[in-house]
């Protein structure tokens, strides 16, 4: 028997279609709506779905789990009509002659020895480093010896043209980056990659390139092998706008914009703690369909938010808001997380609180809540998990865990909470007949003491339609783009 539940229900109106990063031109609103130029989700609390002070709708009154059931089941159905995988039949065709054609068997010599001699051009000698590593085993000695090195990448640096002619990519010099090939049909087709707008250096992590080895023996015959390494700084050029597309016959089949507010980078070392980023993304396809990131904003120790919508001929589909307050967070830079002295312990004290969401399918459903500590919520689940077999301590740290959570469902933008989403413990058996305590999301209905799991609730008699639809619809989208791997070396996809 299939097991349905609602994150499955909400996959299935994600999956008709493929979420890439994007950005807009226009001023981006934050999840509150308020100015992209402000940390999105500030503020006042979030409104529940269709408030507000001149448009707070009419309290409906709460649907029955069967009206439910029938309700989520016509807009899931919807949603699956309105993004038919023939809507990317066109994208899937260029990209399958990109691949069967420019993949593996094409000659990519000339742009891996572009990109090397480019990297190798950009980095500057700093001199051999004073520290070497020894290591010793059973009389044996290993040393490790750095050469130190700083390579700074700019985009600027990566540019040229190439042209696929006779089997391979013949390079010429240019001003930006462009992949000129031709598509199933003849038509010329340009990926392009171009910046713009200021540019500021930020560091991103230490990296070692092993360049050689040798070895020798003392006096006394033993044996000592020497590893040489190159230890390199990396530090990125970040551009405040990118513009990435692939166009044929001179048209656009997708256009990404990316733009960076680069006012709280201070300095080439970005400090978690205390810097902050903003950017905004929009990736425009042929067919219709736009993925808009209006926002992602950090700012170290105060709020991390974010909003994104996904939209066909201009109808909103999705939208998708998060927030959270940061706070906690150690003095520590990017390169922290790739350094061999990283501990996670020093993030002891890192907390998000008042986490924030809100989904919105099609105007019609939203789910909208809030986990008010996210760090205690997660060790309650943790102590949860490591007592599964002691009934008590499970459902009291299941029980706090939800405590914290507040997690609502709505239909058609209304402020009337038509179920809540809580946590519930239900006692199982294993395969060695073994008991032991797990959790489940369950609904509650109406006064609270009406609720179904997520499996009894989505089973597949009353959305038989729903799972019948959504496994064609998949099939559909897995002959789009097929993975032809799995039928190399007999069919075993090794």
């Amino acid at each position: 028997m299939k097991r349905i539940n609602l994150w499955m229900i909400l996959g299935l109106l994600f999956a008709t279609s493929q979420v890439l990063v994007s950005c807009g031109d226009e001023e981006p609103e934050g999840p509150d709506g308020g100015s992209g130029t402000e940390i999105p989700g500030g503020g006042d609390e979030p409104d529940v779905p269709g408030g507000g002070d001149d448009n707070t709708p009419t309290t409906d009154e709460e649907m029955s789990p069967s009206q439910q059931k029938e309700y989520l089941e016509a807009v899931a159905l919807d949603f699956m009509r309105m993004t038919p995988a023939s809507d990317f039949q066109e994208i899937s065709d260029l990209c399958q002659h990109i691949d069967e054609v420019y993949g593996d068997e094409y000659e990519w010599d000339n742009v891996g020895d572009w990109a090397e001699n480019t990297f190798e051009n950009l980095k500057s000698y700093l001199g051999k480093s004073t520290e070497t590593e020894r290591d010793e085993y059973y009389g044996y000695v290993y040393n490790t010896y750095y050469t130190d090195y700083k390579a700074v990448l700019m985009a600027s640096n990566f540019t040229g043209h190439f042209t696929a002619q006779n089997n391979k990519w013949n390079y010429s010099e240019a001003k930006d980056l462009q992949f000129i090939f031709r598509d199933q049909n003849g038509q010329k087709c340009i990926l392009k990659v171009e910046t713009s707008g200021k540019t500021k250096k930020v560091h991103m992590y230490n990296a070692e390139d092993w360049t050689d080895y040798d070895y020798d023996y003392d006096d006394n015959g033993n044996y000592i092998g020497n590893e040489y390494c190159d230890r390199i700084q990396l530090t990125i050029g970040v551009p405040e706008k990118i513009v990435v597309s692939l166009s044929q016959g001179g048209s656009d089949v997708i256009n990404a914009v990316i733009n960076t507010d680069l006012s709280g980078i201070d300095g080439e070392k970005f400090d978690l703690s205390r810097n902050s980023l903003s950017m905004s993304s929009v990736v425009t396809l042929n067919n219709g369909y736009t993925f808009d990131l209006s926002q992602a904003a950090y700012k170290g120790n105060v709020k991390a938010a974010s909003t994104c919508t996904i939209k066909k001929s201009g109808k909103t589909m999705v939208s998708l808001a998060v927030s959270s307050d940061l706070s906690g967070i150690p003095s520590c830079n990017l390169d922290a997380f790739a350094g061999d002295d990283y501990d996670e312990d020093d993030f002891d004290n890192a907390n998000a609180k008042n986490a924030y969401v809100k989904l919105d399918i099609l105007g019609r459903v939203q789910i909208q809540g809030t986990i008010s500590q996210v760090r205690e919520f997660v060790n309650y689940m943790d102590r949860a998990e490591s007592n599964d077999n002691n009934e008590r301590e499970f459902k009291s740290n299941v029980n706090l865990a939800n405590s914290l959570m507040n997690l609502n469902l709505f239909y058609d933008g209304k402020s009337t909470k038509q179920a809540e989403v809580r946590l519930e413990a239900f006692e199982e058996e294993n395969w060695d007949g073994e008991r032991y305590w797990e959790t489940e999301p369950v609904l509650y209905f109406k006064d609270g003491t009406s609720y179904s799991t997520f499996e009894a609730f989505f089973n597949d008699v009353d959305f038989k339609s729903v799972i019948d639809m959504f496994e064609e619809l998949l099939d559909n989208y897995e002959e789009l783009f097929p993975d032809d791997e799995c039928y190399d070396n007999g069919g075993y996809g090794y």
